[in-house]
């Protein structure tokens, strides 16, 4: 599933990745006006559900009816997605009181340039009309427009969206005109994130939980590229890689977020993917374990799947997906030199010709109650995920792995040193696997995941329990080569155990390293948040002494 933070550190003197996150956001603006260049604000809380919102079709509800007088000549209200009603002004505006109960005739798409004039847009027009539960013949509905207009302005190809109410001649008649200026059809950048929940396998698809597959990357620079809104559909097909002196990574993905004519909202997306890197669960540690001929471990993966998504409520989404990976080991990123063992004779794989064949049934779930992604001050998040291997080929791999991450932001006005949020962030993450658990599909507890702890990390376990309490303060507020930077700072302490469970991992990759299992880790950082994204650079002292300075690009929950 697609969370987790996605988030690239650099850890000295230890492992350096790279990745940015570039995040625009503001307003819309009436009909005729110029508008700024960015999305819609959100409008709504996650708690509010479509369930709480009457559908009123085919009967008045007075209260929620803001409807523009009988003028055919102007245009005098417009709603925009932060839910204010702003009425044009205008010689030819009728300024009088809007009609309550009127009937929407007509769902207009009007597509407008960044300057605000109208252009013949890529997308078809049904896209953006089937994001509302309105429908010519119902009765206008304020906040049904709303939440139409804010998904509207959550997609992808949306940069931003208004909605004009225009009158007819006939009384109480009016037609809803959704004003759209869309995103270019292509986009490049250094982030490789990607939607969350996913149960698809690959290098950048997110997990329910942070300890995973963890790769021993070195100094390491990515990046993704995307056509959006194929066809005028609103489809994405996007290529990610990554790439270093310990890691090769590539991935291509298709995925169509609505399938047309599915009135549950259900996507799908399906990917292939290629990997090659030195996987932390081999690394590290207090003793080293090679590959026989002194090298180290590589761990290959070869696969790709399909999943399908769905909204199950307003702020929870599942997924469903099937997937096939070959997954071995070797000694080099272009080796074709399969390793079924260490220097030391322990297990690498549980196939005997070194190479593993996985197909797993996986699903997972996202709950998304924070009041901004972005940038949350209150509210929770928690993410779910199953992942279930059906036996096939040599290896006859059989095992349920059980993941569930709960993040919860609490304001909390202690200290700071200038206006703005002070929020308590707590997170917990736990998981189990039952039945045969290969090392490199096990937990790992990264030098990542708590902050203070270098080298190979903590452990590798079939069960694992993280939890981290950070508190985060303003700082400073200034202008740094006319960019607005927020300085925070933060207060955080981590701690990861693997429940003793090092031992019931195949070859016992953690035991064998001589790495301690458990850990605990505190510290300070400073944080600059610009309209480029987000830096992180964090002071850190372990339990056992050790100190680290990590540097990272992007949020880390």
């Amino acid at each position: 599933m697609h969370s987790t933070s996605n988030s690239s550190t650099f850890a000295f003197p230890l492992a350096l990745t790279l990745g940015v996150a570039l995040n625009l956001f503001s307003n819309c603006t009436s009909w005729g006006q110029t508008p700024p260049p960015t999305k819609a604000t959100a409008l709504f809380s996650r708690q509010t559900s479509k369930a709480q919102i009457e559908r009123t079709r085919g009967r008045s509800n007075l209260n929620n009816c803001l409807i523009a007088p009988a003028a055919p000549t102007c245009f005098p209200l417009l709603l925009d997605a932060t839910g204010h009603q702003n009425l044009a002004q205008g010689k030819n505006v009728n300024t009088s009181s809007p009609n309550n109960g009127a009937v929407i005739t007509e769902i207009l798409v009007r597509f407008l340039n960044r300057r605000g004039l109208p252009i013949k847009g890529r997308t078809r027009p049904v896209i953006i009309t089937r994001e509302f539960d309105l429908r010519p013949g119902d009765i206008y509905n304020q906040k049904l427009a709303q939440l139409g207009l804010q998904r509207v302005s959550d997609l992808d190809i949306v940069r931003r969206a208004s909605l004009t109410l225009k009158p007819t001649r006939e009384p109480n008649r009016i037609v809803m005109v959704v004003n759209v200026v869309e995103r270019s059809p292509f986009t490049a950048s250094l982030s490789t994130d990607t939607r969350s929940p996913s149960a698809l396998p690959g290098p950048f698809q997110p997990r329910a939980v942070s300890p995973g597959a963890d790769i021993d990357s070195g100094f390491a620079v990515g990046g993704s590229a995307q056509l959006r809104n194929l066809g005028g559909n609103n489809q994405n097909l996007a290529g990610r890689i990554t790439g270093g002196a310990r890691v090769l990574n590539g991935e291509l993905s298709f995925t169509d977020p609505w399938i047309a004519g599915d009135r549950q909202r259900t996507g799908y997306s399906v990917n292939v993917f290629n990997q090659r890197a030195v996987q932390s669960v081999f690394t590290g540690g207090d003793r080293d374990v090679n590959l026989p001929d002194e090298g180290e471990a590589w761990v290959h993966r070869l696969g790709g799947g399909v999943e399908f998504f769905r909204p199950l409520d307003s702020d929870l989404t599942a997924a469903l997906g099937l997937s096939y990976q070959q997954v071995s080991v070797r000694d080099d990123m272009f080796s074709s030199i399969l390793e079924k063992r260490d220097e030391r004779g322990n297990r690498l794989t549980f196939s005997d010709r070194g190479q593993d064949d996985l197909l797993t049934l996986s699903f997972s779930a996202a709950l998304e109650r924070r009041n901004d992604k972005e940038n949350p001050t209150s509210g929770s998040r928690v993410l779910v995920g199953i992942d279930q291997s059906i036996p096939v080929g040599e290896a006859n791999i059989l095992f349920t792995r059980l993941s569930a991450n709960y993040l919860q932001y609490i304001p909390l006005p202690l200290f700071g040193f200038t206006t703005g949020s002070r929020t308590l962030i707590l997170n917990l993450q736990a998981g189990t696997m039952l039945g045969d658990v290969p090392g490199y599909e096990a937990f790992n507890l990264s030098a990542g995941l708590t902050r203070g702890f270098g080298g190979g990390g903590i452990g590798t376990g079939r069960s694992f329990v993280e939890a981290t309490a950070q508190y985060n303060f303003p700082v400073a507020i200034f202008s740094l080569f006319k960019q607005k930077v927020n300085l925070n700072g933060e207060l955080f302490i981590d701690y990861a155990s693997d429940l003793n469970s090092g031992t019931r991992v195949l070859g016992k990759p953690a035991i064998v390293r001589s790495k301690p299992g458990e850990g605990l880790g505190y510290g300070f950082g400073l944080t600059a948040k610009t309209s480029f994204g987000t830096a992180t650079l964090e002071f850190a002292r372990s339990y056992s002494r050790d100190n680290q300075v990590i540097f990272t690009l992007g949020e880390r929950f």
